[in-house]
This record gives structure tokens, C-alpha cells and sequence, in this order.
């Protein structure tokens, strides 16, 4: 009979599913810390982006790793993210530079809030003035 492999204990403690809730536990923090605040410590920022990078790890590993209402989760935290992008710009001002360490694939776009939150404020721009113009 074929031995059955030992999990570690990184291993027990780690997939795609408990990596989804950590991330769901730290920004849902992060959220609430900004919504009440306006501000936070980098380093209170950060670990929202580095929850996102291990699931994206963990999800690489084991690709069926999630339930489909885990996905449908995952793809709503997400969502509430990209929304808070400029809170993450201003968070982080540091962003580019920890960028430049990690080097993360633009697959990864959690990453590059900074360019998300100044595309999205182009945007609005862009609509603001476009608003302006049909009412001459």
C-alpha cells in the first residue's frame, strides 16, 4: 500500500481557502482603520497587499483549491479593493519602490495600485469636465 505524504505544518496551515480569509480579515481591517481614520502606518497597508500575493500563491499551487463561493468572494474582495485604490496610493507612497524590489508580473495588480488609483482619478476627471462641457 502507498504511503500517504506527511503535511508539514506550513503546509496544514496554508491554502487557497485560509489564505482567502486572511486576506478577507485584512483588508476588511484596513477598510474599517481608513474609513474611521482617513490615514494609516504603511505597514498596515502592506500586509493587504502581501494577503493578496500569498493567496495568489497559494491559488497558483492549487488551482482548485477555492470553492465557486470562494471565487465569487474573492472576485468581490477584490473589487472593494480596486475602489480604495487611492487610499492605497496614499497609504503606501512607497509603493513604486517596493515594486522595484519585488518585481511582481503586472499579472499581479495589486501591486500597482498607485497606477490604478491615478488612472481611475483621470478618469473621473475626464467624466467631471466632460459634465461641464454638455451643459454649455
Amino acid at each position: 500500500m502507498p504511503q500517504m505524504k506527511r503535511l508539514s505544518a506550513d503546509e496544514q496551515l496554508s491554502s487557497p481557502s485560509r489564505e482567502l480569509q486572511r486576506y478577507e480579515h485584512h483588508l476588511r481591517f484596513w477598510l474599517q482603520f481608513m474609513r474611521k481614520y482617513r490615514r494609516c502606518e504603511p505597514e498596515e497597508a502592506d500586509i493587504v497587499l502581501f494577503s493578496r500575493e500569498w493567496l495568489a500563491k497559494e491559488m497558483k499551487q492549487r488551482p482548485d483549491g477555492l470553492t465557486k463561493e470562494e471565487r465569487k468572494k474573492l472576485r468581490e474582495l477584490d473589487r472593494e479593493l480596486k475602489e480604495h485604490a487611492h487610499w492605497m496610493a496614499k497609504a503606501l507612497p512607497e509603493l513604486p519602490k517596493i515594486r522595484k524590489r519585488l518585481k511582481p508580473p503586472r499579472s499581479h495588480w495589486w501591486w500597482f495600485m498607485d497606477k490604478l488609483a491615478e488612472r481611475q482619478r483621470r478618469t473621473e476627471t475626464i467624466r467631471s469636465q466632460g459634465g461641464k462641457m454638455k451643459g454649455r
